[in-house]
C-alpha cells in the first residue's frame, strides 16, 4: 500500500502567513507544530488534499487526533480487508462499523465464484467429508453456490469473495 499522507495549511490570521505542509499519518504532534506553527488541539488549520483510503470519512475540519483515530482503525483491519477496502466500505456505514465487524466477514481468496465458495463452504463441513467420492461427484455446487448466493451477502473482488454478516 502506498504511504497514507495528508496535505494541511494553517488559517491566516492577522499577523501572520499561510503555512502548508504534507504529513505522513499517523501525524506527531511536535512535527505537525512546528510545520504549521499552530497547536494540533487548535481549529486553526484545515485538511487540504487526503490520499489514504479512507477519504470519505475525513473533511477539511476533521481534528488531527480523528485522523490519527482513523488511521490506526483502518491499520488493525487485517491486511486482506485493508487490499479490498474501497469495494468492501459501500456494504457499511463507516470504517468503524467495517472494524467492528471484521472478525465476521469471511474472506475466500482462491474463489472466483459461487460454485468454488460452495465447494470451499462443504470442503470444511465434517458431514460432507464424511460422503463416500460416489456420492460427492453428483453434488450440484453450481446450484449450492447460487443457494449460498440467494441467501447470504458476498461481494466479488479482483482477490477473490467475501461474504458479509
Amino acid at each position: 500500500m502506498n504511504e497514507m499522507r495528508v496535505f494541511i495549511e494553517s488559517l491566516p490570521t492577522t499577523s501572520e502567513e499561510v503555512r502548508s505542509a504534507w504529513f505522513t499519518l499517523p501525524i506527531d504532534a511536535d512535527v505537525f507544530e512546528e510545520r504549521l506553527q499552530v497547536s494540533m488541539d487548535s481549529e486553526d488549520y484545515r485538511i487540504i488534499e487526503k490520499e489514504f483510503p479512507f477519504v470519505d470519512e475525513v473533511g477539511e475540519d476533521t481534528t488531527i487526533d480523528r485522523l490519527n483515530d482513523l488511521y490506526h482503525t483502518f491499520e488493525s483491519l487485517p491486511a486482506d480487508l485493508q487490499e479490498d477496502y474501497g469495494e468492501l466500505i459501500c456494504y457499511f456505514t463507516s470504517l468503524n462499523e467495517l472494524h467492528t465487524q471484521r472478525n465476521e466477514i469471511t474472506h475466500y481468496p482462491l474463489c472466483k465464484n459461487m460454485t468454488d465458495v460452495a465447494r470451499t463452504v462443504l470442503e470444511q463441513t465434517p458431514a460432507y467429508n464424511a460422503l463416500s467420492e460416489s456420492i460427492i461427484r453428483y453434488f450440484d455446487f453450481k446450484g449450492y453456490g447460487q443457494y449460498l448466493d440467494d441467501n447470504g451477502k458476498f461481494v466479488e473482488t479482483h482477490h477473490g469473495i467475501y461474504e458479509l454478516p
